[in-house]
């Protein structure tokens, strides 16, 4: 599963852009924490809280070295119900006035999938920290769906992802009302991203060379084999030097007659 996270990244196949190790921060108008929890077996009735700040660190070529951190303000709690709201803000649950925020760090990032990973982290809440595990879904990466059409948007990058988890809130302290409301709480996060900073463009290693077809390698190998050298033949031999003639001797003067 991790290289199909590592090919995900270095192809680019998420928009056209090249994977990045980046810095990110959450777009807050466009990022929600749900909780849910039983009422008494009747329904599940749910809230939200409203203001949410957190930061990532994402290398999508190693996601497992990725690290999240995010802050929730606690009185920014809404359930649509003003008397809810200030009961879950008190000191029988929340305690917002002695714990002003909860926060979530992770602590390790496993990959399950293509798109998907086990985040997990410390989450401190109402003054106390226990362990919690985030399934979580990444949905998109590159410049904004709206940039072509609002300059707004011109060079802006986002991510975006979808996570899941429950937790019993009894680990945290929080018992007031159980078992009439559950002690379990199912949370749905919803969050974008915007790109801070780029630390490390990654990109990817040259492709091997392809190869060779065993009957093109036949086929080749006896035209790699240097010729044996033809032997010499008669009619191939150099043409002879015409001889030059035979010097003629010089005769005898006779000698000269009188004596």
């Amino acid at each position: 599963m991790r290289i199909a996270w590592a090919t995900l990244a270095l192809a680019c196949v998420w928009g056209g852009v090249p994977a990045l190790a980046a810095a990110y921060v959450l777009d807050k108008s466009h990022t929600e924490v749900r909780f849910s929890w039983n009422h008494l077996g009747l329904s599940r009735q749910s809230g939200r809280f409203l203001d949410v700040d957190g930061k990532l660190e994402f290398d999508a070529a190693q996601p497992a070295a990725s690290a999240l951190d995010v802050s929730i303000r606690i009185a920014s709690i809404f359930t649509g119900v003003k008397e809810l709201d200030a009961g879950l803000k008190s000191s029988e649950f929340l305690d917002a006035g002695r714990f002003p925020k909860a926060t979530f760090r992770s602590t390790a990032v496993r990959p399950t999938g293509e798109k998907t990973a086990e985040v997990m982290g410390a989450l401190t809440l109402a003054g106390k920290t226990s362990p919690v595990v985030l399934d979580v879904k990444w949905t998109f990466i590159g410049e904004h769906p709206l940039s072509k059409i609002n300059p707004v948007y011109t060079d802006q990058y986002y991510t975006g992802f979808s996570a899941t988890t429950q937790i019993r809130r009894s680990d945290w302290g929080i018992t007031r009302t159980i078992p009439y409301v559950s002690d379990e709480i199912q949370i749905v996060i919803e969050a974008e991203l915007k790109r801070t900073a780029i630390s490390a463009l990654v990109t990817a290693p040259p492709p091997p060379p392809p190869a060779p077809r065993p009957d093109v390698e036949r086929m080749s190998l006896p035209l790699l084999e240097a010729p044996a050298p033809a032997a010499p033949s008669a009619a191939a031999a150099p043409a002879a030097s015409p001889a030059a003639p035979a010097a003629q001797p010089v005769p005898e003067e006779a000698p000269p007659t009188g004596y």
